[in-house]
């Protein structure tokens, strides 16, 4: 099975100057008696200042990525193509990028991605050369074929690798220092985990009660360990792994084929089942759902038991984002 099945779940900077508004001449011998109030005085104060920064400051800087490179990047990226499963880690950043090679997955946040080019895969570097990119983000796997890559879009224009495999904040981080970001980052991840603690208050777990994600996809069921969805499910005030799936956690397996007669020795308090709406994935995990093996999992039982598009299985700010305030609905509650 590729990485692209598993792992599924892959602006124009303005700066605004404004002159400073005095009132010390007259006119026909009247003396100007209104003053700029202290607040628009202090906004055009500090704008000004802003202007002056970007106005000093230098057009690229030297940035040292995932993978060693040092590249003299952009200070501020116009025009970003990403290559990768994540394009929401731009999109939480306030920035479309220009083209991407995955964007025609089932991403659950898809209309926000119009008029993003499909740069396709293998990727065409003439549609990547149109588009005059001054930025290239690379996902980086630490693989072989990192280096390939960067060295194909190196030709094009300055390309960074990023950690693709890390935490959705710690990758959150990183893509927006490379961007220069950083402030919209915080923010973002500060929003989530309001609404997060939100939510987790709402479904009211008891402490140590544990999931399972299982997905079914290409005949095979796999187990997830904490990568894509699981992100959204393992945190503060959220569910915890069960002993078999914390075990593939501590391998640093981010997930793992299974057979279906060691599908119960994973399973927790709660099992999810995920498959693709309309296909033969969702066709076999009914079966799986109709059969005696998973209804001896305690659960099923416990009708703590539930399915959900395989499009939530993913691990970007904006899925992870909009899946608070899907999961209770997957659990059933109002």
């Amino acid at each position: 099975m590729s990485a692209k099945q598993v792992r599924m779940f892959i602006a124009a900077i303005l700066l605004l100057t404004f002159g400073l508004l005095t009132a010390c001449g007259s006119t026909g011998g009247v003396e100007a008696t209104e003053s700029v109030p202290a607040s628009t005085e202090s906004t055009e104060s500090e704008t000004a200042e802003q202007a002056a920064t970007a106005a000093t400051e230098a057009a690229t800087r030297i940035y040292k990525d995932f993978s060693g490179h040092e590249v003299a990047i952009p200070t501020h990226p116009q025009k970003i193509v990403m290559l990768g499963d994540i394009p929401g880690d731009l999109l939480a950043l306030g920035i479309t990028p220009a083209g991407n090679d995955w964007v025609n997955e089932p991403y659950i946040y898809k209309d926000d991605l119009a008029g993003v080019v499909d740069i396709g895969y293998p990727h065409n570097m003439e549609k990547v050369l149109e588009l005059a990119p001054d930025l290239i983000l690379q996902a980086g796997y630490g693989g072989p074929d990192d280096t390939e890559i960067f060295e194909k879009m190196s030709k094009i224009a300055p390309t960074v690798i990023f950690n693709r495999d890390a935490a959705t904040f710690d990758r959150l981080r990183e893509v927006a220092d490379i961007v220069n970001k950083k402030q919209e980052a915080e923010a973002w991840i500060a929003s989530y985990e309001i609404k997060a603690k939100a939510m987790w208050d709402k479904i009211g777990l008891k402490p140590g009660e544990s999931a399972t994600v299982y997905l079914s996809l290409a005949g095979d069921f796999y187990v997830m360990g904490h990568f894509s969805l699981t992100m959204s499910l393992y945190q503060s005030g959220g569910f915890s792994p069960s002993t078999k799936v914390q075990e593939l956690i501590d391998k640093k397996e981010v997930f793992s084929l299974i057979s279906m007669e060691v599908l119960p020795d994973y399973a927790g308090d709660h099992v999810f089942l995920l498959s693709s709406p309309g296909t033969d994935d969702e066709v076999e995990a009914k079966k799986l759902m109709e059969g005696p093996l998973w209804k001896s999992i305690p659960a099923v039982k416990n009708n703590q038991a539930y399915t959900a598009d395989i499009s939530w299985n993913a691990s970007d700010p904006i899925t992870m984002e909009r899946f608070l305030e899907e999961l209770p609905k997957i659990m059933g509650m109002k």
